[in-house]
């Protein structure tokens, strides 16, 4: 993603790693954190308490569900450190790397759901359940260049910096979206969930 967008010095490859690292870290602590929210909307039919969810479901944002830029900056800073990257802009960076993430995570959690159709037997679900994968590289892109000139990243570089900042995290929650599921054991009376979902 760095070099797609154009960021080609010397540090592009820690950097490139370093962002990977972050995001992979992020999207960890998220998985950890994730929570679907009550109220999914569920055809059961008692006294089995079988059928499945009929409507969508949502997830909780951050702070609760996912982390905010503050935890995220640490692990950002370390991973450029790891990488060599410790120049005077580099504690800039980390930050606008964290909220970037951040915002990525909180997209995600207001934009993605989880899709209908997953089974419920004995008035819980008893399948896992998918998450629809949203695209988010341009809204993503636009607060990266916000938080860039914030942090007082404003060479030549920056936009492309903050396209590749975007594009990382874009892909990794696309790949988080069709790798992580939510757990079963969800309650699930007749008429809507009546409990949080976990990640898995």
């Amino acid at each position: 993603m760095v070099r797609a967008a154009a960021l080609q010095g010397e540090d592009a490859p820690g950097l490139a790693k370093a962002l990977a690292n972050a995001t992979a870290q992020a999207l960890t602590m998220f998985l950890s954190q994730a929570m679907v929210m009550p109220g999914i909307p569920a055809a059961v039919v008692p006294p089995a308490g079988a059928g499945a969810t009929s409507g969508p479901g949502r997830l909780m944002p951050p702070p609760a569900g996912g982390p905010m830029a503050a935890q995220l900056e640490g692990l950002c800073n370390a991973q450029l450190t790891a990488q060599g990257i410790k120049g005077e802009d580099a504690p800039g960076l980390a930050r606008s790397m964290a909220a970037t993430i951040a915002q990525g995570i909180q997209l995600f959690t207001a934009q993605s759901m989880v899709m209908p159709g997953i089974a419920v037997a004995g008035f819980a679900t008893s399948a896992p359940g998918l998450l629809q994968p949203v695209p988010l590289a341009s809204s993503v892109e636009g607060a990266a260049k916000g938080f860039l000139q914030r942090d007082g990243l404003r060479g030549e570089n920056a936009p492309d910096l903050a396209q590749a900042m975007a594009n990382t995290v874009d892909l990794a929650l696309t790949q988080f979206a069709t790798m992580a599921m939510v757990s079963p054991g969800i309650p699930c009376p007749p008429g809507a969930s009546a409990g949080p979902g976990r990640l898995m």
